[in-house]
């Protein structure tokens, strides 16, 4: 699922990242230390640059009249269904 489709998306995102970062885990409930994950850092880095080129791709396909706010919302649904394998 693309992580600017939602704010849920974008915060699970992010905690994967700043975990994936070392020092201490973020969590919703505790803390607790990490040591650095460089593979899922460049991993969760290109994830980011390629679901903003993708939102970004989309908000200038609907400026320029080429597609609908609706199509746009049927692309992120069938995004849903994504599945990387990696945790977040």
């Amino acid at each position: 699922m693309n992580i600017f489709t939602s704010q849920k998306e974008m915060k699970k995102w992010a905690i994967s990242m700043a975990n994936a970062c070392g020092g201490q885990e973020v969590t919703q409930t505790s803390i607790k230390l990490n040591n650095k994950r460089p593979d899922k850092v460049q991993f969760l880095t290109q994830q980011f640059v390629s679901d903003y080129n993708s939102m970004m791709e989309q908000a200038i396909k609907l400026a320029e009249g080429k597609t609908k706010l609706k199509e746009v919302d049927n692309i992120e649904s069938a995004e849903e269904g994504d599945n990387d394998g990696v945790a977040r």
